[in-house]
């Protein structure tokens, strides 16, 4: 199969967490939907309009439809839908920058540009094609070269930092997860160029924190522990702010209306810039090694990914998923990917799970710290009488938005699965009579609004604070109280 080809099979490539009734033709279909979305660019909207740029979403959505047995009609009206908003890429792939990146010194100029996103996509195809995937993987991501320990920290940014106005949402490891789970070259071309042109600001700081906190003599925690401890210390809770939701310009000739502009964050400002130590110091007790282990380590951290989403709810409201959380829910199924990816050494494999664990933490600071809830949320009342997992894919796969909701739904079945050995470990919040309930939940709250643009009616951010919590409906048996 030639790199740059994008070709799916019912057989050969399923994905680990999909329906049994995997289809030719969706196959075809989410194959020439992804070939398409091949040459768009990688974000949706620009700097200018909101302060930020957000991610073009077309690969998760399609590959997660086709994974749940989304027909080919399904999947052809979704990208058609969210191909609306996507940016023109700013350049196209030259010969020129590409044959510059071959030399390392070279291709470091490169690295953090966004613009040359096509050409590491056209980079990395060619040296799929000359090496591997397998070593590229080492090459570029996960060995000890000098330029995978520059790219690899990349995976968990999420937005190009124009004038330093960003917002965390760990997409990188979600697309070379993808790659990797499908057996799609060019997809796993593309996740590398995503990583590739995020910035490693204070993602990497935080990072070598925690690493450095591990390092130090001191108890070793289960991962629920973690979050334990970061609730007792009050400074850590304080470190954000809803604030950071109140961003807006007054109307302007250029936006009569005003508009959302993000200036502050909460990431950088908040957890890095006031707790950054404090926090690394509590995530450094989450370390798991090569001696570990590591399907157990993979599945404590899917599992808990989990827990920390579904439990912050807030009494007397209806459930709701927090947007960022459940960011790191998605990206923890791929953990399951690469646990089996042979390719992959135990250590670095352990590395992975052990730096996925501590950006947990980092992105639930941010959020407010949300205490657990979970049994508000188990008490929640089906809206559909017994509503098994086909069901739940059902409805998730006709979902109007950019696919944040149904990769929830694929990660809280995977959760099941990989849970299911550990059923009586208390590391293990999430038990099994939990994973189906917190989909019915989750798709109980979704809007019959389709999403607008890059604007979701179905998700809240910043569950920890009250404010939040303000335009969510008072659950109806609540309401009777």
């Amino acid at each position: 199969m030639p790199v740059g080809r994008i070709i799916l099979d019912p057989i050969k490539t399923p994905g680990i967490c999909h329906t049994p009734s995997l289809s030719n033709e969706s196959a075809d279909m989410a194959s020439r939907c992804l070939q398409a979305n091949r040459s768009n660019h990688i974000f949706t909207t620009s700097e200018k309009e909101m302060g930020l740029f957000l991610h073009n979403h077309v690969v998760y959505h399609v590959l997660t439809l086709y994974a749940l047995g989304a027909s080919p009609a399904t999947i052809l009206h979704h990208t058609k839908r969210n191909f609306e908003y996507q940016l023109l890429p700013p350049k196209f792939p030259d010969e020129t920058t590409i044959s510059a990146m071959k030399s390392v010194t070279a291709l470091k100029e490169f690295v953090g540009k966004e613009e040359h996103f096509l050409d590491f996509c056209e980079f990395f195809e060619r040296e799929i094609e000359r090496l591997g995937s397998e070593e590229v993987l080492q090459k570029y991501l996960f060995g000890d070269s000098e330029i995978a320990r520059d790219i690899f920290p990349r995976i968990y940014h999420g937005m190009w930092p124009l004038n330093a106005k960003n917002l965390r949402y760990v997409h990188g490891i979600m697309h070379i997860g993808l790659g990797v789970e499908f057996k799609q070259p060019a997809i796993l071309a593309e996740g590398l160029a995503e990583a590739a042109v995020h910035h490693d600001w204070f993602y990497t700081d935080y990072i070598e924190a925690c690493a450095a906190a591990a390092r130090k003599e001191g108890p070793k925690r289960s991962l629920m522990e973690c979050f334990d401890e970061a609730m007792k210390d009050e400074k850590i809770t304080s470190c954000s702010s809803f604030d950071y939701c109140r961003q807006y310009q007054p109307p302007s000739e250029e936006f009569p209306e005003g508009r959302w502009f993000v200036t502050r964050e909460p990431y950088r400002d908040g957890v890095v810039g006031l707790v950054k130590e404090e926090l690394a110091g509590v995530a450094g007790a989450w370390q798991v090694t090569e001696e570990d282990d590591l399907e157990r380590a993979t599945a404590e951290l899917i599992n808990i990914s989990i827990y920390i989403a579904a439990s912050a709810q807030r009494p007397p409201h209806e459930p709701r998923y927090d947007f960022f959380l459940i960011h790191g829910s998605n990206a923890c199924l791929w953990h399951s990917v690469f646990l089996t990816e042979p390719s992959i050494t135990r250590a670095q494999k352990a590395h992975l799970i052990e730096t996925t664990g501590h950006m947990l933490l980092f992105l639930w600071a941010g959020m407010g710290c949300p205490r657990p809830n979970i049994d508000w949320l188990l008490s929640h009342e089906n809206k559909i009488k017994d509503c098994g997992w086909d069901k739940i894919f059902e409805r998730a796969c006709l979902h109007e938005d950019d696919g944040h909701m149904i990769k929830l739904i694929r990660a809280l079945k995977n959760g099941e699965e990989v849970s299911k050995p550990y059923e009586g470990e208390p590391e293990f919040m999430m038990k099994q009579n939990m994973f189906l309930k917190a989909a019915n939940a989750a798709m109980d709250g979704t809007s019959k609004q389709p999403m607008i643009y890059v604007q979701h009616f179905d998700i809240i951010r910043f569950a920890g604070f009250e404010e939040a919590w303000e335009k969510v409906p008072i659950r109806v048996e609540a309401s009777k109280a």
